[in-house]
């Protein structure tokens, strides 16, 4: 699998390994990547906004969670406080309590 964020292949089998379903919804990912089907194929999300974004500048595997497309669309540029508040996180139940346990724990070590 290749991505655009230079996370070493070895890195990414680990992420594909403990993300069977996408981290916020819950929806069983694609691997690879079906251009065809955008919305439940697996896509790295960044949880820091902030950076770094590229393995080369310090990216860490606790950074990144695979997630379903149509989440990652949802979220787009919002925090994950903002957008825990959006219609769709609402319709879908997403929330700090429903959010897999990677984003738990991202979320409890950056209050």
């Amino acid at each position: 699998m290749k991505n655009k964020f230079g996370i070493p292949k070895e890195k990414l089998k680990i992420l594909q390994e403990r993300s069977k379903f996408c981290a916020y919804c819950g929806k069983k990912l694609i691997f690879p990547y079906d251009i065809k089907n955008r919305r439940d194929s697996a896509t790295i999300e960044h949880l820091n906004f902030n950076g770094p974004f590229y393995w080369k500048d310090g990216l860490n595997i606790e950074d990144v969670v695979f997630v379903c497309g149509s989440c990652n669309s949802s979220r787009g540029k919002k925090s994950l406080s903002e957008w825990f508040k959006s219609g769709y996180c609402m319709a879908k139940n997403i929330n700090n309590n429903t959010v897999s346990g990677y984003i738990k724990k991202y979320i409890n070590k950056n209050k």
